[in-house]
């Protein structure tokens, strides 16, 4: 039996071509609380992109990543279970357009920290998505480390968080 994680290990991501490298990032407001969003096709399935502020607010931006894809209903799902586009999207394909689309967000808005954990309605699941999701950022260390961000888990969270360039004061 071949395990992805195996897999992955084995496969580089520079022949994988994300579906998208730029990203046109809408901002909202709900409840005081900025949001962003933004899409891409895939395969001919609108795949939506979401960055919302950690809860409880705090004075650090930090914020929480998900992304959605079609369901059975024609509603949006973060569900492995309920996305009717399961099998349908080259998941590696995939996993390299969102890392590209948080890397945009990243460039574009400078967050502290970004919550990249996987998260789904089945808890193994979003486990195994996590695990996936930071074997791509330790594949582009380098990448993140160039937009002055590194990688690090905090407890079961996967953060993308940026690098300081503060001084032992606290002065930039």
């Amino acid at each position: 039996m071949i395990k992805l994680r195996n897999i992955l290990q084995e496969i580089t991501l520079g022949g994988v071509q994300p579906y998208a490298t730029q990203f046109a990032w809408r901002r909202d407001i709900v409840m005081q609380q900025t949001r962003y969003e933004s899409e891409f096709s895939a395969e001919g399935h609108n795949i939506g992109l979401e960055l919302f502020p950690v809860y409880p607010p705090s004075d650090e931006r930090e914020y929480i990543f998900q992304f959605t894809a079609p369901d059975a209903f024609g509603s949006q799902s973060y569900s492995h279970v309920s996305s009717a586009v399961s099998g349908q999207i080259p998941y590696l394909r995939l996993i390299a357009t969102i890392g590209e689309a948080v890397l945009d967000f990243c460039t574009q808005y400078a967050p502290d920290a970004v919550n990249v954990s996987g998260g789904d309605a089945d808890s193994a699941m979003s486990q195994k998505k996590t695990r996936i999701y930071a074997a791509f950022l330790q594949d582009n260390a380098t990448r993140l480390a160039a937009a002055r961000y590194t990688h690090l888990m905090r407890g079961n969270h996967l953060w993308i968080v940026r690098k300081s360039t503060a001084d032992a004061t606290g002065v930039a």
